[in-house]
């Protein structure tokens, strides 16, 4: 077990490394400039690095929820 939560737990912080590229990646799309500067989709563009950070956080727990059992 404890072999499982240290594995969940390397995943969170490269996960969470990861966080400023995404973060980035979104910024890009949605600054002056950006391919969706005005567009509709710009505004859920911004939620991007919410919904990583949830789906990292949920995928994590699953796994060691489902490795546990």
């Amino acid at each position: 077990m404890v072999n499982k939560l240290l594995q969940g737990m390397i995943a969170i912080v490269v996960g969470l490394a990861l966080l400023p590229v995404v973060n980035d990646f979104a910024t890009e799309l949605t600054e002056s400039g950006g391919a969706l500067e005005e567009s509709a989709a710009g505004s859920l563009v911004d939620l991007i690095p919410i919904l990583y950070v949830i789906v990292l956080i949920s995928g994590v727990v699953g796994f060691v929820y489902t490795s546990t059992r």
